[in-house]
């Protein structure tokens, strides 16, 4: 067991051979082994970005400032969306001004070869250089608490959230709430109320929370028996 962190290497590239190319129509290169066709793909990549970055075009910046936003709202939340879009503009921008400062044999030749030539030489873990990049990358927007496939805060104080909880009451309450019941059926009250037969109409029942002072006429029941035609109307 160690306390540090070691790095765990992989072995990938063993079972997947690079292709290279040796020769342009019979003529071999005067490079030793070959040139891999993913340096090709590098340096090539590596030219049209420094022609596009030393632009210093709009679009060019938005373009790339979309796809960081993108990248991280893949991987996290809003905010390391907001968070990969504002590195990316900042790293272009930055980019832009020191390729302009170049001169164009630095900028499309030296560059796009030692570009090419680290990208395909580095295996920081045995990976190759894009897999390492875009993992490492992913693994720093990611949010460290996710639940539900969201971004939750990091533990620390409470914080409040906004918000408002509907609650809807039920025979628990303890506040005797408004309705009406039709009969036959039987009600029962979790305390006693007072009951009483309305003047106006012989078959309802009037049913109001129990009082000192009870009315004339009423009586007090937890449990009432509601005939076939009658109505029982709560009262709070």
């Amino acid at each position: 067991m160690s306390e540090g962190y070691e790095p765990i290497r992989s072995y990938q590239r063993l079972f997947r051979p690079e292709r290279r190319l040796y020769a342009v129509e019979g003529r071999p290169l005067p490079v030793p082994g070959g040139v891999p066709l993913r340096w090709l793909g590098w340096a090539a990549g590596t030219l049209v970005a420094a022609i596009a970055l030393g632009s210093g075009s709009p679009l060019v910046l938005g373009g790339i400032a979309t796809a960081g936003a993108l990248t991280g709202l893949s991987t996290g939340d809003r905010g390391a969306a907001i968070v990969a879009a504002g590195a990316t503009l900042a790293a272009a921008w930055l980019a832009g001004t020191a390729l302009g400062l170049m001169d164009w044999p630095l900028r499309l030749v030296v560059l796009p070869v030692a570009v090419a030539t680290l990208a395909t030489q580095a295996t920081p873990d045995g990976r190759r250089a894009e897999r390492f990049a875009v993992s490492w990358l992913g693994l720093r927007l990611t949010p460290e608490r996710r639940s539900l496939d969201r971004g939750l805060p990091l533990a620390g104080p409470p914080r409040r959230l906004g918000g408002k909880l509907w609650v809807a009451p039920d025979e628990r309450s303890p506040v005797l709430r408004r309705g009406r019941v039709r009969g036959p059926a039987i009600a029962t009250f979790a305390e006693p109320v007072s009951l009483r037969r309305a003047r106006s109409r012989g078959r309802r029942l009037v049913a109001r929370p129990k009082r000192r002072s009870a009315r004339r006429g009423s009586l007090v029941a937890e449990r009432v028996a509601i005939a076939a035609g009658e109505v029982l109307e709560v009262h709070a």
